[in-house]
């Protein structure tokens, strides 16, 4: 069995290098050996402060809504929609299993959940004890998410389960059993590009409730608009529009009031026809096992233009890196000197 020398850098404390959709893949056709001195392969993501210290093959990986720059890695996994030959596939976060940010979490069954939702609609309904949940710990985040908290309030009460405008008593441990009870779940993503897909509408549907979605424009490629309510398609934009908010809420008291309805959203299969998760699984294994496949993996230009890009890249990242060790300190000296 060949052995391939691969390494992680940037990819956050959740991330367990030792087992995730990338080694694990490698490791069905290789002796995967992880070596951060001189890997071959090196898969990074926007938070690398390291990467263009490593002259290998550079795989740039993101779970959050940034597009890679095939200036400095040869090839990119991401969600946005993209078509670059074979240096680019997209796979969403939905479909990963190797970040857990809530005690828990499981994405592979909650994904598996999700698929088969609308088979169990009588045992589902059973469960449904609240409203609607809300589950966040981000505060700095689109503008529509928190206007759409408080007017959505206005009917019924949201109960908020994370850190941002917690108002159950303190942020709960689980994430799907608190979800689980709610008829609704507010699953607004943190921005909204085109493919933009993390794991907030799968987590609703797997907690089987009726997902609130604002983010991808083009999730109803992926998912069946049937099945939940999409922000998008009525309108709502990042720095919200009371009059369409209104629209929503309207929308959500309809179909709380109308049993029949509701079940009929709970019956309905989460996915298109067309979002096969096996064929999008199977498609990143054979990318990232053409990558390895072939003679020469370079994709990037690494002379001349290249490396001239490289240089202003490391200066950039020199000033951003130091800054965002430098934000904090100022922010605790600026409390300490009650400066505004």
């Amino acid at each position: 069995m060949k052995s391939i020398r691969i390494w992680f850098d940037g990819l956050g404390t959740t991330f367990n290098m030792h087992s995730n959709f990338i080694t694990d893949t490698l490791k069905k056709r290789y002796n995967v050996i992880l070596d951060q001195k001189n890997p071959e392969y090196l898969f990074f993501s926007e938070a690398s402060e390291h990467y263009l210290d490593y002259p290998c093959v550079r795989i740039f990986y993101t779970i959050e809504n940034v597009v890679p720059d095939f200036n400095i890695c040869d090839y990119g996994i991401a969600s946005s929609l993209l078509q670059f030959d074979d240096r680019y596939i997209r796979y969403p976060l939905y479909l990963v299993d190797c970040y857990a940010p809530y005690r828990g979490d499981n994405y592979a069954l909650d994904l598996l959940r999700a698929q088969h939702k609308h088979e169990n609609v009588e045992s589902t309904c059973a469960e449904k004890t609240d409203f609607c949940a809300f589950v966040y710990s981000n505060q700095i985040a689109v503008k529509c998410r928190e206007q759409f908290f408080y007017a959505l309030s206005d009917y019924k009460k949201v109960n908020s389960g994370g850190r941002f405008l917690n108002n159950i008593g303190g942020p709960v441990e689980n994430k799907l059993d608190f979800q689980r009870r709610h008829k609704f779940v507010i699953a607004f993503e943190n921005s909204s590009t085109p493919g933009y897909t993390t794991e907030k509408i799968v987590h609703a549907f797997s907690a089987g409730a009726v997902p609130i979605y604002w983010g991808n424009p083009e999730i109803s490629r992926e998912f069946n608009p049937e099945s939940f309510i999409d922000c998008n398609a009525m309108g709502l934009r990042e720095d919200g529009d009371e009059r369409i908010i209104q629209k929503i809420v309207e929308r959500v008291k309809e179909i709380d009031q109308n049993d029949v309805l509701y079940r009929k959203m709970l019956s309905t299969p989460a996915f298109t026809k067309e979002n096969n998760v096996e064929r999008q699984n199977s498609a990143v294994e054979d990318f990232l096992f053409h990558i390895v496949e072939q003679d020469i993996g370079y994709r990037r230009n690494r002379f001349y233009i290249g490396e001239r890009y490289e240089r202003r890249q490391r200066i950039g990242n020199a000033f951003y890196f130091q800054c965002r060790k430098l934000i904090p300190a100022r922010d605790v000296a600026k409390r300490v000197l009650g400066i505004r």
